[in-house]
């Protein structure tokens, strides 16, 4: 093995893609040692293995830290559960609710929707559920925070 300095960058550099590695290999044959070209290459599997743990342990992680974040704002500051409801009509305007259910703590704010409000004890301060003709749509916040997740994964 040769003791000649390679610099970081060359072992931190993506890995090729597959269209530029024959070009690659013609030219580090000419230019890198076998034992080095087997260096970078062990190198360049890590970084990969290593960025994809973290793409993994982040998927796996994020929704927990969302929730987190979420619960504390809602201890600050409840939902406005009214413009949630609001928000719904005017977005789902095509099919009319029958029923609104929402926690049984958020019925007094509802008071001036135009449909039907259940209290549901199965549902959390926040939390709404319209029943339609066709099914429901469900606007509970773990619903929606798992939109939330899913539209920015």
């Amino acid at each position: 093995m040769r003791d000649e300095f390679v610099p970081l960058e060359v072992f931190l550099r993506p890995a090729p893609r597959a269209a530029e590695i024959p070009a690659i290999e013609a030219s580090a044959v000419a230019t890198v040692a076998p034992e080095s070209a087997e260096a970078i290459g062990a190198a360049r599997r890590f970084r990969a293995g290593l960025a994809d743990a973290v793409d993994v342990a982040v998927a796996r992680l994020l929704p927990g830290i969302a929730r987190d974040v979420l619960a504390r704002e809602l201890r600050l500051a409840p939902a406005d559960i009214a413009a949630i409801v609001a928000a719904a009509l005017h977005r789902f305007g095509d099919e009319m609710p029958l029923v609104l259910r929402a926690a049984p703590a958020d019925v007094a704010a509802l008071a001036d929707v135009s449909i039907a409000v259940v209290a549901d004890d199965t549902l959390h301060r926040g939390d709404v559920v319209f029943e339609l003709h066709s099914g429901t749509i469900d606007l509970r916040m773990e619903s929606r925070l798992q939109a939330v997740l899913y539209a920015s994964g």
